[in-house]
């Protein structure tokens, strides 16, 4: 008998200690290992699941980047939006209709995310007493998130020729990001203020300057943005307004 703490101790184990060994707390030694073994189990048990979600977390991680993959080109249908020989006034011709490819476009274009682009050019003859005639159709693929940023630095490139004087035109309806404006010649050699990086934006004229006016619409929707040109004599803005609606509505 222990003369301080009022228990027992003997040599022959916990069961003949156990009655007085925590009288306060009610509980056996046998209680006390089956609390443990059972505490045990459970911190092994919150081990092995906290092992398993950390497992699981990190494989789920490492897929992510999968489907985050960003595709480089739309991969739009182009060709269904083109201005047919339907759609054009009577005595154009149909000069070219393809893709462009990326070698055709600036580095500008490029680094706006161009991915896509199509140009299609009608011409009607000359009849004798003056020159011939064009309209010119380019559409171009483009993030949508940075279109109407894309038409207002087309609007401003366009206007940058030395030699023509600019004046922008009632809009036609094709739809709220759509600037439209005439180019007249005020020398007899228009030159190109822009460097060789700023142009190739979105028509098919490059770095050249025309030597003669012309008249322009440039329009978009989604990630579609398209620049319509009417050049030479046979040039009317009514024409070019009524294509470029046609033109709208093939986008749906």
């Amino acid at each position: 008998m222990h003369r301080i703490y009022g228990y027992i101790i003997r040599e022959d184990g916990c069961r003949e200690r156990a009655g007085n060994l925590f009288p306060v707390f009610g509980f056996t030694c046998i209680d006390m290992q089956r609390s443990f073994f059972f505490g045990l189990c459970l911190i092994v048990c919150a081990a092995v699941l906290a092992a398993g979600c950390t497992t699981t977390s990190g494989t789920q991680g490492a897929k992510a980047p999968d489907t985050a993959v960003t595709v480089s080109s739309a991969n739009v249908s182009l060709a269904p939006l083109i201005l047919t020989p339907a759609d054009v006034p009577a005595g154009f011709n149909l000069v070219t209709s393809r893709e462009k490819s990326a070698n055709e476009v600036g580095s500008l274009a490029k680094d706006l995310g161009w991915q896509q682009g199509y140009v299609v050019i009608y011409s009607s003859p000359s009849n004798g007493s003056s020159g011939p005639s064009a309209i010119t159709q380019s559409i171009t693929v483009y993030p949508a998130d940075q279109m109407s940023g894309i038409v207002t630095l087309v609007n401003t490139n366009e206007r940058q020729i030395n030699g023509l004087d600019f004046s922008d035109l009632p809009l036609p309806a094709t739809g709220p990001k759509t600037c439209a404006f005439s180019a007249t010649v005020s020398k007899k050699t228009p030159t190109p203020a822009t460097t060789s990086r700023m142009s190739v934006i979105s028509s098919d004229s490059g770095s050249s300057a025309p030597t003669e006016g012309y008249l322009e619409v440039v329009f978009a929707q989604g990630n579609i943005l398209e620049v319509i040109r009417m050049s030479g004599p046979g040039a009317q803005y009514e024409t070019l307004k009524n294509l470029s609606e046609t033109a709208y509505a093939k986008l749906g």
